[in-house]
């Protein structure tokens, strides 16, 4: 069983929603740019996580622009934590004025920063898409989306009749997550689906 950390990449419901992210394969968006940060071309990310746990291996972001169908590529020269996201320098912006024009873009990073070691956690977009599934075996739904309450990471939970459901995603409830089979199993609390 793989453990789930408190906190990870994942959209939440608390973010900003001035970028509407779009699906593009093999990449994540992980936030937006809020603002030009500085007199140098530095962005200010502001991520959906919070953090970045794959800060290390960031060689290269993709932003789409507002209006924009297709990801532009950017190498990154420096890219450090802040606040609630990260100070970003790319190759070719070397004033604010530039960095100006780059605000409420969305930020992408490659899909492959974001598979975690079987022995480290999980990141959410991991799961999206599987099945759910109760203790005795019943499919509650499909996993659309992640949220946050503050406390705990949430799923959003599609099914066959009904709203969406928003499940706590906590180690208390999981039982385990078959990959092969697309499927999460938890022992839910009666009553909450």
């Amino acid at each position: 069983m793989q453990q789930v950390p408190s906190c990870i990449n994942a959209v939440s419901s608390r973010s900003s929603n001035r970028f509407t992210p779009k699906v593009f394969p093999g990449h994540h968006c992980v936030g937006f740019v809020k603002a030009a940060h500085g007199i140098r071309g530095e962005l200010y990310v502001k991520l959906y996580a919070g953090q970045a746990d794959w800060l290390a291996s960031l060689e290269t972001i993709y932003l789409l622009g507002p209006g924009a169908t297709e990801l532009k590529a950017w190498p990154v020269q420096i890219a450090r934590p802040h606040k609630e996201g990260l100070i970003v320098k790319v190759e070719g912006v070397v004033d604010r004025n530039h960095s100006e024009t780059m605000r409420k873009s969305g930020v992408y990073i490659p899909q492959s920063l974001l598979t975690a070691d079987p022995s480290a956690g999980l990141f959410l977009h991991q799961i999206l898409g599987f099945d759910l599934y109760d203790i005795g075996g019943k499919c509650l739904g499909t996993i659309t989306g992640f949220g946050s309450n503050g406390a705990q990471d949430l799923l959003k939970v599609q099914g066959e009749a009904g709203p969406e459901v928003l499940i706590p995603f906590v180690q208390a409830f999981l039982v385990n997550i078959d990959f092969d089979k697309r499927q999460v199993k938890m022992d839910l609390p009666e009553g909450l689906f």
